[in-house]
């Protein structure tokens, strides 16, 4: 309201002043606490500022962190990757499982401290309703909205005729029958559909709320409403200034229906870019996430270390180059890098890979892995025949020194020697390894200015399909003679109507992709959560790069 406008300057200056009591790590206060780890202000660092906090729109993972820990969806993941109920206390599937109708739970409400005193005063709070879910998924499918999320809902009744302009985005098959009861109405069975829900893209939506902030939604604090553990007290960013931080407090009015641990959240967001190990150190944050090996905390027993092998690591080869346009050729280095033994000493860091799916991306619950069998693909015999092929095919006795580019941020290059060594073993050939920024790799990408290069495909989704349209992704932009088709054969991963079937599909794809030798697997690497051993049950989702602090508990 106009109060909030005029008292603006001050409040954020009284918050900036406040927060800054709380960039400490375990030696922050606690505001209360019952020995179950509870009332401790966590302090985070996001690498960005958040482009906006609209659920339905938002893709970077600095906005899905905050979106996380301001809404609820009617369904979450644990840590496992098994599904489990949040806004919504139970659902059924029809026989057909052609429709899912939810029952949301009680106590479960819209937060907007509209004074800004921390208090729940009447009229800030309102229930959730089956209604709130309808509007979002209509936002999704409204075309003013350009929401990027129409595809993974594209199973819904009527959405093909909505995205083809036939119909009106009110009709999508999304429904309520009261305030408790939700349906949502499928064109086809989908064995991914539960999985969707859990996306921040299905959060809900107050129409009423939406309405009030005139086209500013999502994008300051004065737009933002909260039905989840935590409401947004200040969002402050100025690109030109050192104390830039998003400060969030716990939802009180939740917490009754779902307890939230946390009593603040301070997010971090420094103007220019920081070294989060670095903050780490220095205790002004409570963890960080790492691609690097974090050996200084692995051993020590104060420290917690999660890794989980969420990146696949390949050759792309230049589609410009006439040697690397030879199947014989590509197919020769494929079968001569030694899987088995890549990565024995790297303390699990790194693995050899002969997929596109790493072993952390889990179907149901369970490591797609364990449901379907790692690809066969070494054979040096058939390696240096293919190789031999490939080379009088193109009237060649052998192949020029060549380079293979590095991003330095995405692997130590001890284990690329790995392979290296064995193809001038193998097939007589040295190819060298140019290591260079991430800024050089990206550039040098873009202007085609490479022989071979290690790409990293790493899924933004637990789900084998997040995998498969990272690789759509590289198709595209790195020009590969991909197949027209990949977008439909990705689309009808979903019409699967069993976990099963869901698998056998994707297997089936990830062999036909992997068969073009246009991405070569060689390693499956880690990415790492680190934080002090006080600290215990932050949910991460090293895929998506998002926290959630709902349970995060902190022991002195």
């Amino acid at each position: 309201g106009s109060y909030f406008m005029s008292h603006r300057f001050l409040q954020v200056l009284t918050c900036c002043l406040t927060c800054s009591l709380f960039f400490t790590g375990c030696s922050a206060p606690f505001q209360h606490g019952d020995g179950d780890g509870s009332g401790y202000l966590f302090t985070a660092y996001l690498s960005e500022n958040p482009k906006n906090l609209d659920p339905q729109s938002a893709t970077d993972a600095a906005s899905k962190t905050v979106i996380t820990n301001l809404f609820e969806g009617l369904l979450e993941q644990d840590a496992s990757g098994t599904l489990q109920c949040a806004g919504a206390a139970s659902y059924t599937v029809s026989e057909d499982q052609c429709t899912y109708t939810f029952i949301l739970r009680d106590q479960a409400y819209w937060y907007y401290d509209e004074n800004q005193n921390d208090a729940i005063d009447s009229g800030e709070t309102f229930p959730v309703t089956a209604y709130d879910y309808v509007f979002a998924f209509q936002r999704i499918f409204n075309p003013e909205t350009q929401s990027p999320y129409r595809e993974l809902f594209s199973c819904l009744q009527n959405a093909d005729a909505i995205i083809n302009g036939s119909m009106s985005y009110t009709s999508i098959g999304v429904t309520a029958s009261s305030d408790k009861q939700l349906t949502f109405q499928l064109a086809y069975p989908s064995g991914t559909f539960l999985t969707s829900l859990t996306s921040t893209a299905a959060m809900p939506c107050s129409e009423s709320f939406f309405e009030q902030t005139k086209g500013r939604y999502g994008l300051d604090e004065q737009s933002v409403i909260s039905n989840g553990a935590f409401y947004l007290r200040t969002w402050f960013y100025d690109p030109y200034g050192p104390d830039n931080l998003i400060y969030m407090r716990c939802n009180a009015a939740n917490s009754a229906g779902r307890k939230v641990s946390p009593s603040n959240l301070t997010f971090r967001l420094p103007s220019k870019k920081a070294d989060p190990a670095d903050l780490f150190a220095k205790e002004d944050v409570d963890f960080y996430e790492t691609a690097q090996y974090p050996d200084a905390y692995v051993s020590n027993s104060s420290y917690t270390v999660s890794a989980k092998p969420v990146v696949t690591l390949g050759l792309i080869f230049n589609p410009e180059s006439k040697v690397f346009q030879n199947a014989s050729i590509r197919s020769g280095l494929s079968l001569c890098i030694p899987r088995s033994t890549i990565g024995a000493d790297s303390n699990g860091d790194v693995s050899g890979a002969a997929g596109l799916i790493p072993p952390a991306v889990t179907v149901g619950g369970t490591a797609f892995r364990e449901q379907v069998a790692e690809p066969l693909a070494s054979d040096s015999e058939e390696a240096v025949a293919q190789f031999q092929k490939g080379l009088q095919q193109l009237k060649m006795e052998s192949l020029d020194t060549m380079q293979i580019l590095v991003n330095t941020e995405d692997l130590d290059c001890t284990y690329l020697h790995e392979v290296t060594r064995c193809w001038q073993d193998t097939l007589g050939i040295y190819i060298g390894i140019e290591e260079v920024t991430k800024d050089q790799y990206e550039q040098r990408l873009q202007d085609g200015n490479y022989d071979l290069a290690l790409y990293a495909l790493h899924s933004t989704e637990n789900d084998p399909a997040g995998c498969f349209r990272q690789y759509q992704y590289a198709a595209e932009s790195l020009n590969w003679k991909e197949s027209a088709s990949l977008e439909q054969q990705i689309h009808d991963l979903s019409r699967t109507t069993s976990q099963e079937a869901y698998c056998t599909a994707c297997a089936e794809l990830e062999q036909s992709l992997l068969s073009q030798l246009y991405f070569v697997p060689i390693f499956y690497k880690n990415q790492y959560l680190v934080y002090r051993s006080c600290n215990k049950s932050i949910q991460y989702d090293p895929f998506a790069q998002v926290f959630n602090f709902r349970t995060a508990q902190h022991f002195e």
